[in-house]
């Protein structure tokens, strides 16, 4: 697995992630800190995930219980997080759930076909 974090700044203000391979709930928890230092050092508070590349996402409990770390975090108000589907099937799947997870803790989640549209959001 192959995770990566960066900001967009100056360009756009965002913090995008791409993932590529398996993605394991380690690599998860430790993106998520990553992601949150720069957003503490940045004051960007809008991130793209990447997840084209992925062939897997850690599994649904994993995902509910780093969906509650998120709002535990306290980010901002107006956070928002979008997504780029991956290609592979399976990945899609948990992706789905990924972003169902985040609505329900009530974080601005959404998924697009492409990277384009979603920087697009994130920058409205």
């Amino acid at each position: 697995m192959t995770s990566t974090a960066r900001s967009l700044a100056p360009q756009y203000s965002i913090i995008e992630v791409t993932h590529s391979g398996d993605v394991t709930s380690a690599d998860f928890r430790n993106l998520g800190r990553e992601v949150k230092a720069l957003m503490d050092s940045t004051g960007i508070d809008r991130v793209l995930a990447d997840w084209t590349e992925a062939t897997s996402a850690p599994d649904n409990i994993a995902l509910v219980g780093y969906g509650e770390t998120l709002t535990q975090a306290g980010l901002p108000a107006d956070f928002r997080h979008a997504h780029v589907w991956p290609k592979d099937a399976h990945a899609r799947m948990s992706l789905d759930m990924w972003k169902t997870v985040e609505k329900n803790q009530g974080h601005a989640a959404r998924v697009f076909g492409d990277r384009e549209s979603a920087i697009e959001w994130l920058s409205a």
